[in-house]
């Protein structure tokens, strides 16, 4: 169940982002401003996810799950016949209504279901197999794109069709209840803040990846949709080969010691994308950039060792909200500034990246039981 629901995403979201951009730019005729905008719009649900806790109160975790599988699909398949800025801002508000819920449900019910001890390489495994879907339908992209000229319409309408036919199929599926009886209100602790702020600054540096990086290759380097699609595919090939064995370390080494690599990495890799002028280095910065974002894996396994296992739902459902309270304002405020300047954008990103290091640097340390106001740690 799990895995379908992962591919059911990727495969949505994949048909949406290679096409994205080239959408927005050549045929609804936006700005890198309009473009900053819509990914704000696109975050606001995520903002409110925490509502997601209203829908647990008549249907299960897994039912929502597979109704926001559909609503994905739904969002996609509709969105190449919506041509302005405003249809596609209509149709990117209901692609992201379903993702967020789906993400937020998804969260909660791997962290649930999936045991402790090998917690980071199961879940590698899951997106591992989500991102060879994904590496397919780059390809599938690609070849539909170059060889036969296939519209964006088109592309929009299969991608998010498939999904919504996989939410289909998920209804036949048991309903799957944990034994742990899930809070259906919002919960705040102290002892969760170090998680809040590293889920913050998460949801703050990720946009910048998502709302920037491909529309640097589209601007700058003339990407077109064939070869956004090829380069995707490559570093979701990277991503799939990768996170089995990212998964396996994170288990052997711990959670602490993978965010510190991978903000580490980050800070050189935005750094980078500011100044890099051969369209071949900043591909390849895109495929490193989706490996580093591997070790994100590391975020979850410390949610899933530190949330009480009755607050799972709840604090999944926060944590969303907070990964996307920067993600509502940020895309709009580094589109003006992507007018004046794009390098810019790029070195905000490795300041939140620093940031998020030196956070990860007190995990375990006596300043993170302060700022956690974590009192049974101190007195032990």
């Amino acid at each position: 169940m799990l895995v379908i629901i992962a591919i059911a995403s990727v495969i949505a979201n994949t048909g949406w982002r290679v096409v994205m951009n080239n959408f927005a730019v050549d045929t609804v005729g936006m700005t890198g401003a309009d473009v900053g905008a819509l990914q704000s719009v696109r975050e606001i649900p995520g903002l409110l996810s925490f509502t997601v806790l209203f829908l647990l109160f008549i249907a299960s975790e897994q039912r929502v799950a597979v109704l926001s599988v559909a609503t994905l699909g739904l969002g996609v398949a509709v969105t190449g016949y919506l041509p302005s800025i405003y249809g596609f801002y209509f149709s990117t508000t209901i692609m992201s209504i379903g993702f967020h819920y789906l993400e937020a449900v998804n969260k909660s019910l791997s962290t649930q279901l999936l045991a402790t001890e090998n917690f980071s390489e199961s879940m590698g495994k899951i997106r591992s197999a989500a991102s060879f879907f994904s590496m397919v339908t780059f390809l599938g992209i690609m070849v539909a794109s170059y060889l036969f000229d296939v519209s964006d319409k088109v592309i929009f309408f299969t991608c998010g069709l498939i999904c919504f036919s996989l939410a289909a199929y998920l209804v036949t599926f048991q309903d799957t209840s944990t034994e742990v009886k899930q809070h259906t209100k919002l919960i705040i602790r102290r002892e969760y803040t170090t998680y809040y702020i590293l889920t913050f600054l998460s949801g703050a540096r990720r946009q910048i990846f998502v709302a920037f990086a491909g529309l640097l290759m589209v601007t700058k380097f003339q990407y077109s949709i064939s070869m956004m699609a090829a380069l995707f595919m490559v570093s979701s090939l990277a991503a799939t080969l990768a996170l089995p064995y990212v998964g396996r370390f994170i288990d052997r080494v711990g959670e602490r010691l993978a965010l510190i690599i991978e903000y580490a990495a980050l800070v050189l890799v935005f750094l980078s994308y500011a100044f890099v002028d051969d369209h071949y280095a900043a591909a390849g910065l895109y495929v490193i950039d989706s490996i580093i974002f591997s070790f994100a894996l590391a975020l979850n396994t410390y949610f899933k060792k530190t949330i009480r296992e009755d607050e799972v739902a709840s604090t999944a459902s926060l944590s969303f909200t907070i990964n996307h309270i920067a993600a509502v304002f940020l895309p709009f405020l580094l589109g003006i500034i992507w007018m004046s300047g794009y390098q810019w954008v790029f070195v905000t990103g490795s300041v939140i990246a620093l940031i998020s290091l030196f956070v990860s640097l007190t995990m375990g340390t006596q300043l993170h039981q302060w700022i956690n106001g974590f009192d049974r740690l101190q007195k032990q």
